[in-house]
Order: structure tokens, then sequence, then C-alpha cells
């Protein structure tokens, strides 16, 4: 591991309850029970790794925090040409959920935040190679990031990218290496789910 982010508890932020209130008061968004099974109240949780000598070189980076505090900050700075949607108004409607803060390696996952809505959108951003809204909701995020731990690119076995190929064939095969050496360290987890994901991005 190269870094661990475990912040203390915001003492300014209230129970799953209090949290869910302010942000329909203060955004017209009225979150779903799943949120209050996710909720925490942490300013920052997160790590930076990377797989010992005896593996198959992984490495990767999350950092998350309280929804009530993502929701609340600015929208990220993000290296887009052009919206990959036509709604010139998307950059600004998302706020980040998860980042690589230490690494650096550019990508983050944002939730997207539209008045009315119970179950946003995710969408996952990678700079100048482009930005895709995810095949899972804020829930289904958080249960898949505890399985890969934050392995770099998992995000894309949530979207429509081919993992063949020069682009992005080198997260295809370090995904391939994750779902390989992943069951043994962590036996606890189905990693079925996540190996047809894979299967289906690589035809």
């Amino acid at each position: 591991m190269y870094k661990e982010y475990n912040d203390p508890i915001d003492d300014t932020l209230g129970d799953a309850s209090a949290a869910m209130s302010e942000i329909a008061e203060d955004y017209d968004i009225h979150l779903d029970a799943s949120f209050h099974e996710t909720y925490t109240r942490f300013g920052g949780i997160g790590s930076s790794w990377r797989t010992t000598e005896e593996y198959p070189f992984i490495s990767g980076e999350f950092h998350i925090a309280s929804v009530q505090l993502e929701i609340e900050q600015a929208p990220p700075e993000l290296g887009w040409r052009e919206s990959p949607i036509d709604d010139p108004h998307l950059m600004y409607q998302l706020r980040t959920i998860d980042g690589t803060p230490d690494s650096g390696v550019g990508t983050l996952a944002a939730v997207r935040v539209l008045p009315g809505v119970t179950n946003p959108e995710i969408w996952f951003d990678h700079g100048r190679r482009g930005a895709w809204k995810l095949d899972l909701d804020y829930r289904g995020y958080m249960e898949t990031l505890r399985v890969t731990k934050g392995t770099f690119g998992w995000q894309y076995l949530f979207t429509d990218v081919s993992l063949r190929g020069d682009d992005f064939g080198e997260t295809g095969r370090r995904l391939s290496d994750m779902l390989t050496v992943f069951p043994e360290l962590f036996p606890g987890y189905d990693y079925q789910p996540l190996r047809r994901r894979l299967a289906a991005r690589l035809r």
C-alpha cells in the first residue's frame, strides 16, 4: 500500500435521514433508500496500493467521502473537448464520488445531480480518453468498489468500451490479472459477475 486515507467523522453531518433531508431541501434530489444503506459521515476514506512482487502487477486507488459532502461540492474540473452526450450542461451537473488524488492517473467517478431524481446516474471520467455513463447505480458502485479495491480501470467493466486493441488493451490485461489474483487474496467475494463483464468487453 502506498498511502491510506482515513479522515475522522465530520461532526457537522447528521445521520442518514438528516443528510437525505438536507439534500432534498437544498437540491430537490430525493435519494432513495439505497443511499441510507451506504451513507457514511467520514470526510474521506481511501487508499492507493499495488500488489507485491509475487503477484502480477496490479494497482489501484479510491477516495470516497460522505455523499452529502460530495453533492455539496463544486463540479470537478474535466478535460473534455466536448460533452459525451448531447447536453452541454452535463459537466456542471456532476459531483465527484471517487477519485485518484494520490496517483494522479486522472480518473474519477461522479454522480449526476438533477432535480427530482431519486437514483442519479453515475459517470466515469478518464480525462481526454472520454467519459461514460456507468451501468450501475451509487450502491452498485460502492459494492463493486469493495470487491475491486479500486483497481485502476475497473469502471470500464460497466461501459460499452472494448478492452481489446491498443487503446484499452493494457486495462483489459490488468483487469484479467485482478480477476485471477483477487479470488485467491479475497475469497469471500463473488467475482463471477465481473468475469462475465470482462468477457463481454474483450469480445
